[in-house]
């Protein structure tokens, strides 16, 4: 998390106690927190979730270094069987989480990643749009991916693929990108999951400017 909403301990530990009542009775859930450098304390809101989430850890550092470094940072302290990453806010339903842990529960599988259904484009600015379904195209033409929706913000693996994840280099968004590329190239099985957002969600801008770099980020991460 980077600057999250006000307020948002409390929300964090709805959010995970509704995922968890569509989990299986045999599953036992544990929660990783990063803070990403916000320009602000969270302590506050943290300790609400450490208080109300039996076995959740918490960690935060001073400097904001980008989702990449972020999600390395929370999966190393991960001792679990099947690893699940997204952002604080859980902009995914609920039933979208759990069908991909079911998923993963299969013998033979190891990562499932989401793909974005078309309603997710009624979330975001037309130009915003354009880009994700050019980036698509490309994926789907000139790469050999598990999917073309390579930026969806939510994917899980077994904890065989811990240190292939972690062997990762990107800091920022196109962690992503970079973790999909290694899948592929180490042969893993990877099963796909429709995912949707949750109804009211609000996802954050990206200036032109980021824009670009990430762009220039995905071409050199794509012929590398």
């Amino acid at each position: 998390m980077y600057n999250p909403l006000e307020n948002w301990g409390n929300d964090v530990v709805r959010q995970f106690n509704e995922f968890c009542l569509r989990l299986p009775g045999h599953i036992i859930s544990n929660l990783i927190m990063v803070n990403d450098g916000s320009d602000y304390s969270l302590e506050n809101d943290a300790q609400i979730v450490l208080d109300n989430i039996k076995g959740s850890k918490w960690i935060s550092y001073d400097e904001n270094h980008g989702k990449g470094y972020a999600l390395r940072e929370g999966v190393k302290k991960s001792d679990a069987d099947i690893i699940m990453y997204t952002d604080y806010d859980f902009p995914y339903t609920y039933g979208s989480m759990a069908s991909m842990l079911e998923k993963l529960l299969v013998e033979g599988t190891d990562a499932v990643v989401g793909n974005r259904d078309k309603s997710y484009y009624n979330h975001i600015s037309s130009r915003r749009k354009r880009i994700s379904q050019y980036l698509r195209s490309v994926n789907k033409i000139l790469f050999r991916l598990p999917t073309d929706d390579t930026q969806c913000g939510l994917k899980a693996f077994k904890a065989s693929k811990k240190e292939l994840f972690l062997s990762t280099k990107t800091n920022r968004y196109l962690i992503d990108v970079e973790f999909l590329k290694k899948l592929a190239r180490s042969n893993s099985k990877v099963d796909i999951q429709l995912v949707k957002l949750r109804d009211n969600v609000v996802l954050s801008n990206i200036s032109n400017l980021r824009l670009l770099k990430e762009l220039y980020n995905y071409v050199v991460i794509m012929l590398t």
